[in-house]
């Protein structure tokens, strides 16, 4: 028994079963996570080292920074090291191949880092190893505001009650805060009271720490109860601070802190700013572990804000200024309507085709059942929602009816014949189950051939592989669910719902008229193509060539730019400005961009020398400009800003999802000096090339500042070390945390340091005292010269070397051809000995898979099969598909012709839409290669029926054979028809779209549309060309001379007579 007979003869069990799936595949669906894309995040974990006592760069990179980098990387699946070396920190960030398990690298690294921890210098301040890159953009910002409350409260509010609880939730890496004022307990000392009371800092500073003691001195027995012993000496108030005791007088009276120093509970001078829309705000900025998942991150952060705002102060308010969760939902929300776009213009074909509300119905409802099918596949498997996977379905939308139109089309054939007499139910149902068994065989191929062309995936790199798998398994279980459900419920409904059949006569006048006369006039096109099939087949060869060049012409592009809508523009100024002169800077661009219209809202993060604006355009919908024209008119007005200041320098970089192009180079050597020079040419010939801007460097300018060499001779001789002297003078300028004053909600750093007016100028410092064993004082400048300098202020890395990153945006062209421009312009520039570049960045990266996008097959080179070699196996395997299901090797090619014609339509589609040569394009013109061949096998085994269809089940003879081809490809023209419009119209939702993230999707859609379109309009005429074409060679035994002979005949008949077919 057949699976279409076994579903006819048991419908309530087979609907039963379907009802089943629904229920399951309807809860499968809400269960299933979402994202973007699939994550494919390379891993990342960040190392950051911080030094107390302003260790210069120099001596961080030497000694914390080489030595972590060395114990690191050995690390397993590491692909490269970066790290910064600054004043007082390092930061070493670790970059690991995608898809590997980050909780084993995270415990390797720590494993790895705690061999040489012992060894770092003592200085240190407690590591901090965190799964997230520092200059990844925040997935959530923050503004925190109130009308009641100052800034400096609002960041109390945030450090006491808000920042500690976003870090525990699952998946935050890192919590920064800007604006306001940090609050700390501030010990400022009088320095001519110190000194006549002839007491150090150090002291001072000891003398907090041990006052501020707890202690569990142990426990004694009473009677029968054993009680715990405490000493409880913690500081519970600002007075507590005051009263301690710091020296002696000769009188022995007690010299309190409060006689030499001032104390308060008060803040730090401020060390940024914060801003959103121009108004003073506390800025929180979240940052994700790289690989969790942005969705959920952010609804833990949404679900912990709203309990935290029960808490605060009514008057605060927490306003949610960027969320990266927002452009993921916005492009799923945009999928998923193409998608249900997609399936409502299939139906409306199906029902313009039919003109009949049953089949529709019958073939309408195979599509929620078969994709609820597929969210069942996708749950067990652990695929998410993403636009792959959403796309892989609006592409199998369209395709999911197809298996079930050839079957309705083929029962509709059989049915034709019954007569309404009294078993005509009988009659229905064997014709059902015939015409649904009939087509077994071109269905189950069809669907085994657009299935193939995904396993050659398994070969390509692994980033390829995890970006597209998600898209591939999508479309297979699709496929394989639309096949099942053709051959299972297709035939159960079409029995249950058949309609009495009525007289012959009314039949025909119930005829689709449009449909009759479309395919009367292609029964006439065909004969005349049949009749020139020489011609047409050498036309179509031509035609291919000519697609072939320009499609040569066409860029090729890795990635393509999204339109986002959103950007970051960072103020950057010279090294060692103040923080004050930056912030005057940003607020002149901020009221320059309050005045554009496109703009949103927009977030101000304002530090020394550099500061970022984060900016969020309205919706694409609601402006007329794109993001880059938009940005291209605040670089005009940044650029007139940035020139009033010395060193002011603007530039921009969009989000990381969008796909923006930025080319870097990575200039490596040792001497920074000789770095800066190389990098200064480099940049000054990056400048000259057309399509280049934004073009700027790393940091390699230093800062000004003043040497303090201290003599050895001079400070031995009061009896002190070089080390005694710095760190001394650190506490008095920097300021050094004694202790921590407890309060209920946290513990506040108290803070000693010498009042402002003994630590604001240079000649202030000059005369800062230090103290001698013997308790005397000496002013520094008598053991120490003051030499002005310009220090470094940073020193980058990469993979243990020095690097200096020039970077330039690419506005013109594809990212392929700038670095092809910037090598012939570097090409004759001499470097120093051991210096080199090589491209960087994004380049680096996507190189590897623009490989792919060659015009060679395979790379003897490379460890993974390219793309081009992808569809050249794909081929192969629907090659081996078609001829073991056919029994033939010639009939396979006869097919397969149709997939080169899919290359004109693809070339022509990419012209019209301006579309770039990308990874979606390759995707879809594989996809292309398994769909193509689907209208040719049910056209070629129409065929072979026909043919074998005479007594004794042998072929007919040649002139049969024209008639045979004739009549299938007028038998086959409306479920040809039919599928081909529902794959295409259920795609053009995708194509068409205008959403900020349509570039993600719509080239695989395009190529599709494109390449379907030509391919079936070329099918109907060159396919039975080809067929016939064959037939000529086999009925003509000849060799090379006889077919040179056999084709000029043909030639010269078809110029010089008009033969009948």
């Amino acid at each position: 028994m057949s699976l279409s007979s076994y579903s006819v003869n048991k419908p309530v069990s087979i609907t039963m079963f379907f009802i089943g799936i629904v229920v399951v595949g309807a809860v499968s669906l809400l269960r299933l996570p979402v994202e973007l894309k699939p994550n494919i995040a390379y891993g990342d974990i960040s190392i950051i080292v911080a030094v107390r006592g302003g260790m210069p760069p120099q001596e961080v990179e030497s000694m914390v920074t080489k030595p972590i980098e060395e114990a690191v990387s050995t690390v397993t699946y590491l692909e490269n090291i970066y790290s910064t070396s600054k004043a007082g920190e390092s930061r070493i960030w670790l970059e690991f191949e995608p898809g590997i398990n980050m909780d084993f690298a995270a415990l390797e690294t720590r494993e790895k880092f705690s061999k040489i921890k012992d060894k770092l210098p003592k200085e240190i301040e407690k590591p901090i190893l965190a799964q997230y890159k520092e200059s990844d953009t925040p997935i959530m910002i923050l503004a925190v505001t109130s009308k009641a409350h100052t800034v400096e409260t609002l960041r109390r509010v945030v450090d006491e009650q808000i920042k500690e609880r976003i870090l525990r939730i699952e998946g935050v890496a890192n919590v920064d805060i800007y604006g306001g004022r940090e609050r700390k307990i501030l010990v400022e000392i009088d320095q001519s009271r110190l000194q006549a009371h002839h007491v150090s800092i150090d002291y001072v500073v000891s003398s907090l720490g041990a006052n501020n003691f707890s202690l569990l001195l142990g426990d004694i027995l009473r009677e029968k109860n054993k009680y715990l012993i405490r000493a409880i000496g913690t500081f519970e108030s600002i007075k507590d601070i005051e009263n301690i005791g710091v020296s002696v007088t000769p009188q022995g009276s007690v010299i309190k802190l409060k006689d030499v120093a001032t104390i308060k509970d008060s803040f730090m001078e401020p060390s940024s700013y914060a801003r959103t829309d121009i108004e003073p705000v506390v800025s929180i900025y979240i940052q994700k572990e790289s690989t969790a998942n942005t969705i959920k991150v952010v609804d833990g952060i949404k679900k912990e804000l709203n309990q935290i705002k029960n808490i605060i102060d009514r008057n605060i308010y927490i306003k949610n200024t960027l969320n990266q969760a927002d452009v993921i939902n916005d492009a799923i929300d945009a999928v998923r309507s193409s998608l249900v776009i997609g399936a409502f213009l299939s139906v409306l074909i199906l029902l313009f085709t039919l003109r009949d509300l049953r089949p529709t119905f019958i073939i309408a409802i195979t599509i929620p059942i078969s994709v609820m099918f597929t969210f069942i596949l996708m749950y067990f498997q652990k695929l998410s929602l993403n636009v792959m996977t959403l796309s892989g379905l609006a592409l199998g939308i369209g395709m999911l009816v197809d298996n079930s139109i050839v079957v309705l089309d083929n029962v509709d054939k059989k049915r034709s014949g019954i007569l309404p007499l009294p078993d005509w139910r009988e009659k229905d149902k064997a014709a059902v189950i015939e015409g649904a068994s009939e087509m077994g065989l071109a269905i189950v191929t069809s669907t085994i051939t657009t299935v193939v062309v995904f396993l050659p995936f398994v070969f390509v790199n692994k980033e390829t592989r995890m970006l597209w798998s998600g898209l591939a398994f999508t479309v297979t279980y699709s496929l394989l669910t639309s096949l099942f459900v053709a051959m299972t419920l297709v035939p159960t409904l079409l029995s249950q719902m058949a309609a009495k059949p009525i007289e012959k006569k009314t039949q025909k006048t119930l005829k689709n008229s449009i449909t009759s006369k479309i395919k009367t006039t292609y029964r006439k096109s065909l004969i005349v193509a049949l009749r020139f099939r020489y011609i047409l087949v050498a036309v179509a060869f031509l035609a291919l060539g000519v697609a072939v060049f320009f499609g040569m012409k066409i860029d090729k592009e890795f990635m393509v730019e999204a339109e986002e809508g959103r950007f970051t523009i960072f103020v950057e100024l010279e090294p060692g400005a103040k923080l004050d002169v930056t912030d005057k800077m940003v607020k002149e661009l901020e009221e320059r961009l309050v005045q554009i219209k496109e703009l949103k809202t927009f977030t101000s993060r304002i530090e020394p020398w550099s500061s970022k604006i984060y900016v969020k355009l309205v919706p694409i919908k609601n402006r007329s400009s794109s993001t880059k024209e938009v940005m291209d008119a605040i670089r005009l007005e940044g650029d007139a800003v940035a020139r009033r200041y010395k060193g002011g320098f603007i530039y921009f970089s969009e989000l990381e999802e969008s796909g923006l192009k930025e080319l870097t180079m990575d200039l490596y050597g040792y001497d920074y000096k000789v770095l800066k020079e190389t990098a200064i040419s480099i940049a000054t010939r990056l400048g000259s090339i057309d399509g280049l801007q934004d073009i700027r460097m790393s940091r390699i300018s230093g800062r000004p500042e003043w040497l303090v060499k201290i003599d050895k001779q001079q400070a031995g001789s009061f009896g002190f070390t070089t080390q005694d002297a710095a760190e001394t003078v650190h506490g008095e300028i920097r300021g050094l945390r004694a202790t921590l004053f407890h309060t209920e909600a946290r513990e506040i750093e108290t803070i000693t340091r010498l009042q402002k007016k003994y630590r604001e100028k240079l000649d202030d410092v000059r005369r800062l005292s230090l103290y001698t064993p013997d308790g005397d004082s000496v002013f520094l400048e008598q053991i120490a010269d003051f030499v002005p300098d310009i220090g470094m202020s940073e020193i980058i890395r990469k993979n243990k070397t020095r690097v200096v990153h020039i970077t330039a945006m690419v506005s013109k062209g594809s990212l392929q051809k700038a670095v092809d421009r910037v090598k012939a312009s570097l090409a004759d520039m001499e470097l120093p000995k051991d210096y080199y570049w090589r491209v960087g960045g994004d380049y680096e990266r996507n190189m590897r898979n623009e490989k792919e996008l060659s015009a060679f097959p395979f790379s003897l080179k490379a460890p993974y099969v390219q793309m081009p070699g992808v569809l050249w196996i794909t081929l192969l395997l629907v090659f081996m598909v078609l001829a073991s299901l056919f029994e033939s090797f010639s009939q396979p090619f006869v097919i397969l012709f149709s997939v080169p014609l899919a290359i004109i339509g693809v070339v022509l589609a990419l012209h019209i839409s301006h579309k770039p040569i990308s990874r979606g394009v390759i995707i879809g013109a594989i996809m292309l290669a398994g769909i193509v061949v689907n209208n040719a096998i049910i056209l070629v085994d129409r065929i072979n029926f026909l043919r074998t269809k005479s007594k004794g089940g042998k072929k007919d003879k040649y002139p049969e054979i024209l008639r045979a081809t004739i009549m299938a490809g007028e038998d086959r023209f409306r479920p040809i028809f039919m599928t081909t419009s529902t794959t295409v119209l259920g795609l053009v939702p995708m194509a068409f779209d205008r959403s900020e993230s349509a570039n993600l999707w719509s080239p695989l859609a395009i190529t599709v549309i494109g390449g379907l379109t030509a391919s079936t309009i070329m099918t109907l005429f060159l396919v039975p060309s080809v067929y016939m074409l064959f037939e000529d060679f086999n009925n003509a035994a000849f060799g090379p001379k006889q077919l040179l002979v056999f084709i000029q005949r043909k030639i010269y008949g078809i110029i010089n007579r008009k033969a009948a077919i």
